[in-house]
């Protein structure tokens, strides 16, 4: 009875998925969702308490085990490794997912829908809070080794996502930068941890 039920969550979250492509998330609606699936909205319901909750299902499904993949690098880092080295190795893995098509789709989504729903909230608080907060932890970790000055590790986290994505977060947001070329990544993150190590080196 479990499998089923669980490949029934699976079902929606794949018709979901589909129907957000097709028609963006403020056009779908519950009743599509339900409608596609061939059930009623009250078996939706049963699984799922909204549409936003569908979302971010949806996103944690098809980006979720990149990002988990992402923020091991700094979770596992044990200070054996040059600090410049391991942000180096994040902030261009960082890049490539963020700057990707599917990820640059749902933050568009995300910035129109936000005054419109809680779905700007919930993403938040499941996904970029988290994500920051072993940033933040990293940081911490690394002002205790002396390796960074004394400072907020949540600023310190925040401003270096702030210089890691200056060059291109909004204009690929707004469709002015079109592709990424790896070489121009690599290039921008040198910059903008030169920037970081003047800012908080010792």
């Amino acid at each position: 009875m479990r499998k089923k039920s669980e490949e029934r969550r699976q079902s929606i979250i794949d018709v979901a998925a589909e129907i957000f492509n097709e028609i963006g998330f403020d056009r779908a609606s519950m009743a599509e969702i339900s409608a596609r699936l061939g059930g009623s909205k009250a078996t939706l319901y049963n699984y799922f308490s909204s549409k936003e909750e569908i979302f971010l299902q949806v996103m944690k499904q098809q980006a979720g085990m990149q990002f988990e993949s992402l923020f091991a690098i700094l979770i596992q880092d044990d200070g054996s490794a040059d600090m410049r080295d391991t942000l180096r190795l994040f902030a261009n893995k960082y890049l490539h997912l963020v700057l990707s098509p599917e990820v640059i789709a749902v933050r568009r989504l995300l910035y129109y829908n936000a005054e419109r729903s809680e779905l700007g909230c919930m993403y938040y608080e499941n996904g970029p809070k988290r994500g920051w907060l072993v940033i933040s932890e990293f940081m911490k970790r690394h002002m205790e080794s002396g390796e960074l000055r004394e400072a907020d590790p949540w600023l310190t986290a925040i401003q270096f996502r702030v210089l890691v994505e200056a060059e291109w977060a909004e204009g690929r947001i707004l469709g002015v930068i079109t592709s990424t070329p790896p070489d121009k990544i690599k290039e921008s993150v040198e910059r903008s941890l030169d920037a970081f190590f003047r800012i908080y080196g010792v």
